[in-house]
């Protein structure tokens, strides 16, 4: 078991620096709130990291009993599908509508506190499949 470990976790922190939305959202609050803040609120992404580790490591008997149960049920499966791509299209649409007014709102010399950078850190790494 320990040897399962030592190749867990350095796996896990190797997938945390790959590049995805994360890594863009930190080089984006880098470049607006400056390097200090956007180190900082990469804890929230580390608390989430750490939460799905610790989901995953505790729980892949329940994920293999969920992919056996969506296997029995192909429309069940379908309806998970549909619902997760009308969730990215709505989030790009809100994204879309919100793309002019955010940025203009924001000015160079707006800073966000670190609670809500972090929390937007957060969110982003949570939600990440």
């Amino acid at each position: 078991m320990d040897i399962a470990w030592a190749l867990f976790i350095p796996a896990c922190f190797a997938l945390n620096m790959a590049p995805g939305p994360n890594n863009l959202l930190s080089l984006h609050n880098a470049a607006r709130q400056g390097v200090r803040s956007a180190c900082l609120a990469g804890a929230g992404r580390l608390l989430a990291f750490a939460g799905m580790i610790a989901l995953a490591a505790s729980g892949l008997a329940l994920v293999l009993v969920l992919v056996l149960v969506l296997q029995a049920s192909a429309s069940l499966f379908l309806a998970i599908k549909l619902l997760g791509a009308g969730y990215l299209f709505w989030l790009a649409f809100q994204l879309w509508r919100a793309l002019g007014s955010s940025f203009a709102e924001q000015g160079e010399g707006t800073r966000l506190p670190l609670w809500k950078l972090s929390r937007q850190e957060f969110w982003v790494a949570a939600s990440n499949p």
